[in-house]
């Protein structure tokens, strides 16, 4: 059996052999990716958000929500952009997003594959094994479509990490500065990357204060990103007058760490990723290289980040942006395992490998798990935010029709909840319930926890305030069929069942609340039927 094995590694290690090996191993693990983009791929309600500032940018608008209205309603500054070009170009962003999600995948998949084949050789199985894990996971791949920066966000800090432990390791080569570039970018399309910055900045000061790097380098290094991020922050206050997103205020309300223990725990329910990282403190203590400590400081300390605000509303779309280098510090736990000066024979070869296939079954498991098909604790699944931005799309294009057809005025003001695909293709001004696009709301104090990042809420005088004529307070605005079980509610006068009203537009009717005089909605809605 020894002889056998000596004999398969030598072939797969053999220059004649090894370009045979290296294409089926990708060609693997791009079909499995791709099969598992298909799979789980969908378009997100909150990606509908970029697409309304983009378009509006395209328009001539400007990056608002509404026109005439500044405020910073997204925290993807960069995706804007890139959306808003590619409107411009007559490329509809509902594709643009998800092709650049998919490319943006591949690229990690690439960046990673060639990372771990530099350290060893590109036919070595563990080269491909977190390519592989990645491929089959459900996270991984369903947040390389949504519509949203994800895996954009994920190719850049990857991208920004391998640059900069490249640019540590190279000592001769003096005030390399590339990894603060692409740190920069990364910032501009998700303000975490500010995280992973400061990170590699400690390291980069721990270099300077041994001697293995000067303090003119770090600056260097420092500056690009300074004058990238800077200049966008002083654009943000003069355009917005704010210094932060108002997404920051609506959405990240202070220490939850029961939350962040059910968002983590439902990780470790899909994936088993807990069972894995004794072998990333192995590879660590083992290696003692700077690679491994400071990929597993990054993971950590943004780990503690996430805890820190309660993890996030949908399904482990924070953590993609560790995946890559988590499963890679795992094979290099397997590899250290494998390589163990107290392994005799083949022993530890085995288990090696019995480890890899354990951490591939798992991770194919916990992605096609029915439980991970469910709402968990407020996390929201992938198949729930697919169905609800799928049915939010139906209906704002439903509107959009009668608003083209002269049935329904093009300016009235709605109140959404979910202010995504209806707002969108509807085109109506909108305020978004929770506060997004609004700093009143935003800013409004906290009652209690809630559905994490949605809790805050507009009061009832608010939306008279700002003039609300349809409120889609039950998070359903357009009907099909009878709507009589609403009647009832009709004569409720609680906070979002004021007024319920229902209006026939032909086969479909439109269910909501108002906040406007009696005489306001017959001008609006006098020549429509008007059930209750």
């Amino acid at each position: 059996m020894k002889e056998s094995t000596g004999a398969l590694t030598a072939w797969l290690e053999s220059p004649r052999s090894r370009p045979l090996v290296v294409s089926v191993a990708a060609l693997a693990v791009v079909m499995i990716y791709a099969a598992n983009v298909e799979r789980y791929a969908f378009l997100g309600d909150d990606a509908f958000i970029t697409f309304r500032y983009a378009k509006n940018l395209a328009q001539g608008l400007g990056v608002v929500w509404n026109p005439g209205e500044f405020v910073e309603g997204y925290t993807n500054f960069l995706w804007v952009l890139m959306m808003s070009a590619g409107i411009r170009l007559g490329i509809a962003p509902e594709a643009l997003s998800n092709a650049l999600g998919i490319t943006s995948g591949l690229g990690v998949l690439f960046l990673l594959g060639r990372f771990a084949a530099d350290r060893l050789h590109a036919t070595h199985p563990l080269v491909w094994l977190p390519l592989l894990t990645l491929a089959l996971s459900r996270s991984f791949t369903a947040w390389s479509t949504s519509g949203l920066a994800t895996q954009f966000f994920t190719l850049l800090v990857l991208a920004a990490q391998l640059r900069f432990v490249q640019e540590r390791k190279d000592e001769a080569k003096h005030g390399a500065f590339l990894s603060s570039v692409l740190f920069a970018i990364a910032t501009l399309t998700r303000p975490e990357a500010g995280l992973f910055m400061f990170i590699a900045g400690v390291f980069f000061l721990a270099q300077v204060s041994i001697g293995r790097a000067r303090a003119k380098d770090l600056l260097v290094w420092v500056l690009p990103y300074v004058l990238i991020v800077g200049a966008h922050f002083l654009w943000r206050y003069s355009y917005y007058g704010d210094w932060l997103p108002n997404t920051f205020y609506a959405k990240v309300n202070g220490l939850w760490l029961e939350q962040a223990g059910h968002y983590f725990s439902i990780f470790q329910a899909d994936y088993k990723i807990a069972y894995y990282l004794p072998l990333i403190l192995l590879g660590v203590l083992r290696s003692r290289e700077f690679t491994h400590v400071f990929f597993l400081t990054s993971a950590l300390v943004y780990c503690t980040y996430l805890a820190s605000i309660g993890g996030g509303r949908f399904e482990f779309r924070f953590l993609v942006v560790i995946l890559p280098t988590l499963y890679w510090l795992i094979a290099e736990g397997i590899r250290a395992l494998m390589d163990s000066r107290d392994s005799s024979g083949p022993g530890f070869t085995i288990l090696g490998a019995a480890v890899a296939a354990a951490l591939l079954l798992t991770t194919h498991l916990g992605s096609i798990s029915e439980a991970a098909k469910l709402d968990r604790h407020d996390v929201e699944s992938i198949d729930r935010t697919r169905a609800y931005a799928s049915e939010r799309a139906r209906q704002g294009k439903i509107i959009a029709g009668y608003i083209e057809a002269g049935v329904l005025p093009k300016d009235v003001m709605l109140c959404v909840g979910g202010a995504g695909a209806l707002p969108y293709y509807a085109g109506w001004p909108t305020l978004d319930f929770r506060g997004l696009n609004d700093p009143h709301i935003a800013r409004s104090p906290l009652k209690e926890r809630g559905t994490i990042a949605h809790e805050h809420f507009a009061s009832e005088q608010y939306m008279r305030e700002r003039g609300v004529v349809v409120f889609d307070s039950l998070n359903n605005l357009v009907h099909e069929g009878d709507v009589s079980q609403y009647r009832d509610r009709a004569a409720k006068r609680g906070e979002q069942f004021w007024k319920l009203r229902a209006v026939r537009l032909g086969e479909h009717t439109l269910v909501f609340s108002t906040f406007v005089s009696d005489p306001e909605f017959q001008r609006i809605f006098g020549h429509l039927e008007v059930l209750f």
